[in-house]
């Protein structure tokens, strides 16, 4: 089944494969694959292992259950917008085959609030963490209320909310994360949760193009508006002069192995900066234990996948759980709590050997 998955993928164009992968996942009968428990918290939540799906797969809240029989112990829906819309236009996702990598400029094509709420509402019953990402619509007249809307609407039905101000595929979107702006955002989101009559862990998704006084800024912000949680980090616009695919010029965002060295070097300034005062969930490049791992010895307490699934299919999950166990056990770490943060960047690539 997960050759045939991964054929299938690859013989339609991007989307297309997205969208069939979406249906057959959404019928929830397919796969159920055992994954050995290993948990991790980050705040108040108990994820059953360590590996989480990336926002942008399941952009309406069609198949997260069809993911948790992956194994995925978290699914992070959305990006949702208030409003419905259909995104950039078409072709806006390119496969960097030889780099393992995707260029998407999808743009938040998502169903809305409304149709969103009625596919989440009564899943009390799902077997992992769910989350929503938000974010403000294209052409939204007030995209700072966007935010409040969303989460008024839905933190009631998730287990956490993820502001997305770093997706470089909205023009203008990366501005927010401006002080000034941030913590307009952040309170916004907030006021959305206690108007729902929820109480519910906010996270914010980082862009790994800031730059780093930006960064500091938003490292300070996080912390005195008592977010929990830094995802580090969302694609990237920088292409590098090592990529080989055809498609690697094409705009939007990177994601996939070109972007897990730069994203797990942030990942572990981050960790450095914020010392604990913060929980940091990794994201970028994975789609091994190595590299999972790796993020989890600089400071992950999650780390989350999507194009990783992609190249190698709907049993990465179990394959990925099974061998940090093994890892964890070979290095001498009773838990994977005392590994979380415990090795630089240089000692983690080094003892996975994935120095450059």
């Amino acid at each position: 089944m997960n050759n045939f998955i991964i054929y299938l993928s690859r013989f339609f164009d991007p989307e297309t494969a997205h969208n069939l992968a979406v249906e057959i996942l959404s019928k929830n009968f397919l796969i159920n694959y055992k994954v050995p428990n290993l948990t991790t918290k980050v705040s108040n939540l108990e994820f059953r292992n360590p590996i989480g799906l990336a926002a942008g797969f399941d952009k309406s809240a069609k198949c997260f259950n069809g993911l948790f029989n992956l194994g995925f112990s978290s699914v992070e829906i959305g990006t949702v917008t208030p409003y419905s819309q259909k995104g950039n236009s078409k072709p806006r996702v390119f496969r960097l085959n030889q780099d393992k990598g995707v260029v998407n400029r999808y743009g938040f094509n998502n169903e809305g609030i409304d149709i969103i709420r009625k596919r989440i509402q009564n899943s009390s019953n799902r077997k992992g963490i769910l989350g929503v990402n938000i974010g403000p619509n294209k052409n939204s007249k007030d995209p700072i209320n966007d935010f409040r809307i969303v989460a008024k609407n839905l933190s009631k039905y998730c287990d956490y909310l993820t502001i997305n101000i770093s997706s470089p595929n909205t023009p203008g979107l990366r501005s927010m994360q401006k002080k000034e702006i941030l913590c307009e955002v952040i309170n916004a989101t907030k006021v959305g949760i206690k108007e729902a009559g929820s109480t519910k862990p906010i996270f914010l998704k980082i862009s790994p193009d800031t730059n780093f006084s930006m960064i500091e800024d938003i490292i300070d912000i996080s912390i005195t508006k008592n977010l929990d949680a830094l995802i580090i980090s969302n694609t990237t616009i920088e292409r590098s002069k090592f990529l080989k695919s055809s498609f690697k010029n094409e705009k939007g965002g990177l994601s996939g192995y070109p972007l897990f060295q730069k994203s797990t070097k942030l990942l572990a300034e981050v960790n450095n900066i914020t010392n604990g005062k913060i929980d940091l969930i990794g994201v970028g490049g994975v789609e091994n234990a190595d590299q999972a791992y790796t993020k989890i010895l600089v400071g992950a307490n999650l780390v989350q996948l999507y194009t990783g699934l992609l190249f190698q299919g709907p049993n990465i999950v179990k394959v990925i759980t099974n061998k940090l166990i093994e890892k964890l056990q070979r290095d001498g770490f009773k838990s994977l709590k005392e590994a979380i943060g415990s090795l630089s960047y240089k000692e983690a690539t080094k003892l996975n050997n994935l120095e450059k």
